[in-house]
């Protein structure tokens, strides 16, 4: 076995179990009518997000994909793959909270984020536990500087709510598809209303809002779109606005405008 030798050399299936979880047997109604995401990146250099561990087992995509299916559940490799009347049912499984186009995209259609020692927890026991010890938070705020917790409530370190973009315009301006799509996808999914901006005369004196747009988009039309009295933002901001669950003011901080920097998403 690949993994197993990977992580321990010849010493087997066994140590791999004791390690990752089991993979459940003869239990696929543990996850049954459940459907999953799953996403991993490299942890942020940044020593604030890095100063509080979320997992000690390693996330092995291959192993967790194995137990989620041999449970009965269902995995998705990508997230315009699952039914929009699925998103109740779907979990996204990560090591810890991030900024991936998955996770991103979980955050906007409040698809909650869970520890993959969860999946391990309920492997090792056939049965499903509570799974609130183990939500992720929705992620990291650095105009608060701290984690903001996935559910919504009145207390600050909780999300205002899921979709802070009700009843606000984002106009989306890139040269880019891929740009345009994406983040039209999420800022629809976070209860915002976009428009696409492609040239010059889409810039009109009756828009309001926003302008989401990126480093290649014309100058000139940034300008005027500024001019005309929209909030020029990156998508710094809109990833912001996610995590704390409502509007942040461009204004709070220079990132949230910035179009070229190196952690724009």
């Amino acid at each position: 076995m690949y993994i197993a030798r990977e992580y321990f050399g010849n010493d087997g299936k066994d140590s791999l179990d004791q390690l990752l979880g089991p993979i459940p047997v003869n239990a696929k109604t543990l996850f049954r009518n459940k459907h999953f995401l799953l996403t991993c990146t490299v942890p942020s250099k940044s020593i604030e997000t890095n100063a509080k561990q979320f997992a000690i087992t390693p996330f092995v995509k291959q192993h967790i994909r194995r137990q989620i299916e041999a449970g009965g559940g269902k995995v998705y490799q990508f997230f315009e793959d699952v039914p929009k009347n699925k998103y109740k049912q779907c979990k996204l499984i990560a090591p810890r909270p991030s900024i991936t186009a998955m996770y991103v995209q979980c955050l906007a259609s409040d698809i909650v984020a869970v520890s993959h020692e969860w999946i391990i927890q309920c492997c090792q026991v056939l049965m499903l536990v509570d799974q609130k010890p183990y939500v992720l938070p929705a992620g990291w705020s650095f105009l608060e500087n701290r984690f903001i917790d996935w559910n919504c409530g009145r207390a600050k370190d909780k999300r205002s709510t899921a979709t802070p973009f009700a009843s606000v315009c984002i106009n989306v301006a890139s040269l880019c598809k891929d740009f345009n799509d994406f983040w039209s996808r999420v800022c629809k999914l976070a209860g915002g209303t976009v428009r696409l901006i492609k040239t010059e005369s889409d810039i009109t004196e009756n828009l309001t809002g926003y302008l989401l747009t990126d480093q290649e988009f014309p100058e000139d039309i940034k300008i005027k779109a500024s001019r005309n009295g929209l909030l020029v933002v990156s998508t710094v901001w809109v990833v912001q606005c996610l995590i704390m669950g409502r509007i942040c003011h461009p204004s709070s901080n220079e990132k949230l405008t910035q179009i070229y920097q190196e952690d724009d998403y």
